[in-house]
Parts: C-alpha cells; sequence; structure tokens
C-alpha cells in the first residue's frame, strides 16, 4: 500500500478532493493499484523554509495536551446517531478504507495497539464484527510492510513502523547558513 501524506492547513474539501484524484492518477499511470492508494491530508506542524541554501525552521506553538474524553451516558445512543455502517451486516468498500484510515491514525498517535485498544479508539466496542474486521485490516497493514506483530493470542501488539506522531517536548531548532559576506569579514 501507497501512503502519500500532504501537511498544510490551506486546502479546501474540494482542493484535497482534485489533489488526492491527482495523486491517485499519477501512482496508478506507474503502475499502482488504485486501490492500494492512502491520500492523508494533515495540518501542518511547523514551517520549513528551503530554497537553495538557507533552512529555517521556526518554534512550533506549544502542543496541548488532549483533552480528556468525555465521560458516556449510561443510556444507550439513539439509532439516528450511531453511524449506518456500525449496524450494518458488511460494510462498504469506501466504508472499510475510511476504517483503515482511522486505525492508521490511531496507531501513528499511539505508536502499538492491541485489537481492544484499536476497538476502542475507533468507537467500535459494541460492534460484534469489529475484532475479524480490525484482524484483516491489522493483516493488511502487516502485509504492506507499515506495522509489525509482536505477541501472540490475547497479548498480540500492532507496531507501527513509521513515525509515530508524539507532541514535541522541546522547540525546533532554527538553523540558519550565515552569508557568504559575513563568512569572510
Amino acid at each position: 500500500m501507497a501512503i502519500v501524506i500532504i501537511q498544510s492547513s490551506n486546502f479546501s474539501a474540494e482542493q484535497k478532493s482534485r489533489i488526492g484524484e491527482r495523486v491517485i492518477t499519477a501512482l496508478q499511470q506507474e503502475g499502482l493499484n488504485p486501490g492500494s492508494v492512502v491520500v492523508l491530508f494533515r495540518p501542518e506542524r511547523g514551517d520549513i523554509y528551503l530554497d537553495g541554501m538557507l533552512v529555517q525552521a521556526q518554534a512550533p506553538v506549544a502542543a496541548q495536551p488532549p483533552a480528556p474524553p468525555a465521560p458516556k451516558a449510561a443510556a444507550p445512543i439513539p439509532a439516528a446517531v450511531v453511524p449506518a455502517f456500525k449496524t450494518k451486516a458488511r460494510r462498504s468498500k469506501p466504508e472499510l478504507e475510511d476504517l483503515k484510515k482511522d486505525l492508521m491514525f490511531a496507531l501513528q498517535d499511539k505508536g502499538s495497539l492491541s485489537s481492544f485498544e484499536a476497538q476502542v479508539a475507533l468507537d467500535l466496542k459494541d460492534c460484534d464484527w469489529a475484532p475479524a474486521t480490525l484482524r484483516r485490516l491489522f493483516t493488511e497493514l502487516e502485509e504492506a510492510k507499515l506495522i509489525s506483530k509482536s505477541g501472540q493470542k490475547r497479548g498480540t501488539r500492532y507496531v507501527w513502523k513509521g513515525i509515530v506522531n508524539t507532541p514535541q517536548s522541546t522547540p525546533i531548532v532554527k538553523l540558519v547558513k550565515a552569508d557568504s559576506e559575513t563568512d569572510q569579514a
């Protein structure tokens, strides 16, 4: 599976759709199956300027801790609020692809997950079909070499092989190449 990550907060939904379609088309022309390409749009985390010899990274805004989860009501959620794909006997391909993207985001944020933790992170713990579907998705991600599997049975953990999204505790250092005039002085 090919993953293309575009970090920018300046795109509208229409622009993301056009750009995503162009990226998938370009990769398809290079021989990749369009169903195996994921284009992820994320907000940018810092400004980096590259032009010739100058590299400048500005310190990011201090990361705010995530808000604590809202307490869940004891009453069951009305059927109108529950997404339709959770109650259907079978999920469509686009619904499964969205679920796979959400699973990849959860793995990138946490670094590793068990099947139970993935069910909680994706809010699927009340879905009877979730364990089998997540096993299939984990297998697809493992075959695509995006995750590795460790442990057995209930101790199985799935570890994200790429960069894990952890908040930066130290500011990014500002790098600037000195002008040639000041080097000679």
